[in-house]
């Protein structure tokens, strides 16, 4: 799924991490757990659109983010197309 535009709350902020791609590109992420009305969702963030002073109960706005699946959990991430926003 493309083009998420979600308002989301912070739950849990784990870790930035550096991992390497199977093409062997270098990326840095940062995984979050946040939640709204529906339920909660591990946001992924990477490289450039890391926000490193994102705290529990921050509120965030996420502009054309997209859904994947990761070992069979759903994840929205923020990637080069997308936006993150403190609201």
């Amino acid at each position: 799924m493309n083009r998420v535009n979600i308002k989301v709350e912070v739950v849990k902020v784990l870790e930035p991490k550096k991992i390497t791609m199977g093409s062997g590109v270098k990326h840095d992420i940062l995984e979050l757990v946040v939640k709204d009305k529906t339920g909660t969702i591990t946001l992924v963030v990477w490289d450039d659109k890391i926000i490193l002073d994102l705290e529990i109960g921050c509120n965030l706005q996420i502009l054309n983010g997209f859904v994947t699946s990761y070992r069979g959990e759903w994840r929205i991430n923020i990637g080069k197309y997308g936006e993150i926003r403190r609201i």
